[in-house]
């Protein structure tokens, strides 16, 4: 993204993670949340798109808060990726309906990453 003139933004939480030292070199422009319901939905407000890439417990928050929007708004809101990893990890789970599934596109290479990017 950078490559082609994009813009890294990014929402963090300082007061949450006072170990850390600022955003990672890649970002541009940091907006700060003062909490953490504060800082995803700030993320869920700017992007015209999500992809979501192995992690932890927030990623997991983030990932599920998204799809749930997705979910109730039918399928009309913004797109949403994910990683084979997670896709594994919400099939295993069992209980997810086939049709929720659907929602998620699944980004497993850079082709499938550029078609993603090309659909915002």
């Amino acid at each position: 993204v950078k490559a082609k003139g994009g813009m890294v933004v990014g929402v963090t939480a300082p007061a949450l993670f006072p170990e850390r030292q600022g955003p990672n070199p890649y970002v541009d422009l940091e907006l700060p949340a003062a909490t953490l319901p504060e800082r995803i939905g700030r993320l869920l407000d700017l992007g015209a798109g999500y992809l979501a890439l192995p992690g932890g417990v927030g990623t997991l928050a983030e990932l599920t808060l998204a799809w749930n929007l997705l979910y109730l708004r039918r399928g009309l809101g913004r797109p949403l990726a994910v990683d084979p990893y997670w896709l594994s990890l919400l099939k295993a789970h069992g209980e997810i309906a086939p049709e929720d599934l659907a929602l998620l596109q699944v980004v497993a290479d850079e082709e499938d990453l550029r078609a993603f990017l090309r659909s915002l």
